[in-house]
């Protein structure tokens, strides 16, 4: 979101938020508790890299500065793992920020079906992956090949000795090799396989466990599907310890607080969407009445290494018309930031090119770490930092634009400063 530090959006929302928080009692919505790790850039708020791509040339200083301003990085073990000399984009990483929490990105149930052609002496941790997971693949009602995105062969992981065998090859790695994880982002956890709209190759109807019976219509299947979900967590934790931090990525741990207190994070994909399904999502995942509003499942998630990591994502990049009828970017990283900042999330921002890249935020803010809770009278969410405030008053509550917000940050001169702010009309200057 560019271009939106302006004096009309200062004095507008600043006086509305003002007027509007005035009144007494005020509410006040329990404090996530949010842990302040060593290191961090700003403790106000910690931002993820969720980067799916080749990392890049980390001798450029451009493209580090993306990596180092990160508290969190998600991406493939492939970019570390699998041949000599991966280990240095490590090594790399770790020197530009010493406290940075590197996880790889490892899929639950499936692996690529590429994999099966990769050189073993030039591709060793992908093709191993393969080849524990290829005894075990899962075929639909036909006997095709289940899949559940295109390209990939998902495997019965609902069977011990298929889950075993994956972990062998990470562990392997992790234990083996100079360059090691801090944790994994599991892709995906639902509670029930999700099948992408984008798959036309596949024939039949998908059926894990061979028995005849569709998935959508085994409950016997689907219960399994959830308890290896489970065990998986477990099983993980068993070999690598409470230390290692294990972020989920799909819907089940965004509602289910039983499942998400197995977890040090968990993800909201395209966020405000995924998790709260509603005509007015911004709304829901700040209403207190709500049982998985943010405020609430933020404490749902262990805190042993860091956590929560309750991760706020979009990489849609949405335009608005301005005040001179031109189309204007939003960028969903700030939308998200001031979100975040309420409710002690960590978002992740992207350089609006719509696919997952490292970013920078273009407006920087570090008013220091909350004092407190957030205080709730109507639509007005207000939470006081060392060095801030911030602001967020519900419009629509619908997506893109539905709230506006306002972030001050103190001075040197002990004043207060519109760092930046954005209103639901959406004017530029």
């Amino acid at each position: 979101m560019n271009r939106l530090m302006t004096n009309f959006l200062c004095g507008s929302i600043l006086a509305l938020a003002l007027t509007a928080c005035s009144t007494s009692p005020v509410p006040t919505v329990p404090d996530p508790s949010v842990s302040d790790p060593v290191g961090r850039h700003s403790p106000s708020l910690r931002i993820a890299v969720l980067d799916h791509h080749l990392l890049g040339d980390l001798s450029d200083p451009a493209v580090m500065a993306k990596y180092a301003r990160a508290d969190i990085i998600i991406t493939q073990p492939d970019r570390f793992w699998g041949r000599p000399g991966l280990e240095q984009n490590m090594a790399l990483l770790r020197a530009a920020n010493p406290h940075v929490k590197i996880i790889g990105f490892f899929r639950s149930k499936c692996v690529r079906q590429e994999w099966a052609d990769y050189d073993p002496s030039v591709q060793s941790f992908d093709r191993a992956l393969y080849e524990a997971a290829r005894p075990y693949f899962s075929y639909t009602t036909t006997g095709d090949t289940l899949q559940d995105w295109p390209g990939v062969a998902l495997f019965d992981f609902t069977n011990p000795a298929a889950r075993r065998a994956m972990l062998d090859v990470l562990v392997s790695y992790q234990q083996s090799s100079s360059a090691k994880l801090d944790g994994v982002y599991w892709d995906y956890f639902n509670p029930e396989l999700w099948i992408s709209e984008d798959l036309h190759t596949m024939t039949g109807e998908p059926d894990i466990d061979g028995d005849g019976v569709p998935h959508f219509q085994d409950t016997d299947e689907m219960e399994a599907f959830r308890a290896a979900q489970v065990a998986l967590v477990r099983e993980m934790r068993g070999r690598l310890g409470n230390e290692f931090i294990q972020i989920a990525n799909g819907s089940r741990a965004l509602s289910d607080s039983t499942f998400a207190g197995l977890l040090d994070g968990m993800n909201y994909e395209i966020f405000p969407h995924v998790g709260f399904s509603s005509a007015t999502p911004y709304r829901a995942a700040l209403d207190p009445s709500r049982p998985n509003n943010l405020f609430a499942a933020n404490r749902w998630l262990r805190t042993d290494n860091g956590g929560p990591w309750q991760i706020l994502e979009n990489v849609w990049v949405p335009s608005m018309m301005d005040q001179n009828q031109v189309w204007q970017p939003l960028n969903m990283g700030d939308m998200n930031r001031a979100i975040a900042l309420l409710t002690g999330s960590t978002v992740i921002h992207y350089d609006l090119t719509g696919a997952h890249h490292a970013g920078i935020p273009e407006v920087e803010i570090n008013i220091g770490a909350p004092l407190g809770g957030v205080t709730v009278n109507g639509d007005v969410y207000t939470r006081e930092f060392e060095r801030g405030t911030v602001m967020v008053t519900m419009g629509s509550g619908t997506y893109p634009l539905g709230f506006s917000f306002a972030i001050t940050q103190k001075n040197d001169a002990g004043g207060d400063d519109l760092v930046q702010a954005v209103a639901n009309n959406y004017i530029f200057p």
